[in-house]
């Protein structure tokens, strides 16, 4: 799908992938649905839509890091400090999660880290991330070397730019020991003279600054629920005390290493696609990411919505059910790519989790 679609539109973007050289986009010549030429530049920040706290860089340019995410290398380093986690399917029913920080400060040790895949490109490239990983999918090579995209990636910048924990490398395999952390990302950024500032596009179209949350239209939604595979499975409780949800994987909480807390989100989106096998080797999936639907939740409520992006470099767009532009509320958000096969494991109840075993998963 990918080199087909890149065929057809070669002739209308070769000019931007020229441009693109050092990670930075050309505005002008995408298709920007949610951009508003009134809107100060940089007047909040475009992974939560809150306002930036004192002394932020608001030009700085997001870091997206792709995460191991199997059951072994529980609990990971660097969760609760992002803004954004997107999660899906990487090869034999496991995932991966790529965490988004709007602040490089706030990337005390994060990972472990793995490889780079497509699917995760294509949300990070609008967003103009800097984007750390450690190897690369053929086919995420391939889009990473058409845009001539300037990344953070460990098979080439090593030790320079991570580090490996000698003691993970002996209890659960050397692939789930390598992290990094903010100096050692810039270190790398020194290295390759990687841009650090630049525009990027709003990850949502989210409620006005000081403008109270929406109370999504839909039932209640106090516990949701779904697979992504027989192996990988996911929910999320609803807190009202916090007014976040409290993600779990593998049947138990979904903690962060660093800090022991539970990962939690303000916004969770489940966002329905076709994924299908790459032919050329016939195991990593390929994800149809023209346009589909999902599901909204946020404040203990959910809406049915529909999501657009079309090519790798164009936003993500989501609309709500009157075919507008959907306001997303301010905060902290989790996007999970499920294929529609799997659509009949989404559950969604008014149900309130009062106790949660915590029993670690191995």
């Amino acid at each position: 799908m990918f080199i087909i679609k890149k065929i057809i539109s070669l002739v209308l973007i070769v000019g931007l992938s020229i441009s693109m050289f050092t990670g930075c986009f050309n505005k002008q010549s995408l298709n920007n649905e949610l951009k508003n030429e009134n809107l100060s530049q940089k007047e909040y920040n475009y992974l939560t839509g809150l306002p930036f706290e004192d002394g932020a860089d608001k030009s700085a340019r997001p870091v997206a890091a792709m995460i191991n995410n199997i059951k072994i290398a529980l609990p990971q380093n660097g969760l609760e400090n992002a803004d954004i986690i997107y999660e899906a399917v990487t090869e034999g029913g496991i995932t991966r999660l790529m965490a988004v920080y709007s602040d490089i400060n706030k990337i005390d040790r994060v990972g472990p880290i793995r490889s780079a895949r497509d699917q995760f490109i294509e949300m990070m490239l609008p967003l103009n991330a800097i984007y750390v990983h450690i190897g690369a999918s053929s086919s995420a090579e391939r889009m990473l070397n058409f845009y001539s995209y300037q990344d953070i990636d460990g098979i080439y910048l090593g030790f320079l730019a991570f580090e490996q924990d000698i003691e993970l490398a002996k209890t659960k395999g050397p692939e789930h020991s390598w992290f990094t952390n903010k100096d050692l990302i810039k270190a790398g950024m020194d290295k390759t003279g990687i841009q650090t500032k630049n525009d990027f596009y709003p990850a949502f179209d989210f409620v006005g600054n000081g403008e109270a949350k929406r109370t999504l239209n839909g039932d209640v939604a106090n516990k949701i629920s779904f697979a992504y595979s027989d192996y990988a499975d996911v929910s999320f409780d609803y807190d009202a005390t916090s007014g976040r949800y409290l993600k779990n994987a593998f049947g138990i909480p979904h903690l962060d290493a660093e800090t022991g807390n539970q990962v939690s989100f303000d916004n969770v989106f489940i966002l329905l696609t076709d994924v299908g096998v790459q032919k050329e080797n016939g195991v990593l999936p390929d994800f149809e990411l023209e346009a589909g639907e999902g599901y909204y939740f946020s404040g203990g409520k959910y809406e049915k919505i529909e999501w657009r992006k079309g090519e790798p470099e164009n936003p993500l767009v989501l609309y709500d059910a009157n075919g507008a532009v959907l306001k997303v509320n301010t905060g902290k958000s989790y996007v999970g790519l499920l294929d529609n096969k799997k659509s009949e494991t989404i559950v969604i109840s008014e149900e309130v989790q009062t106790s949660v075993n915590v029993e670690r998963v191995q």
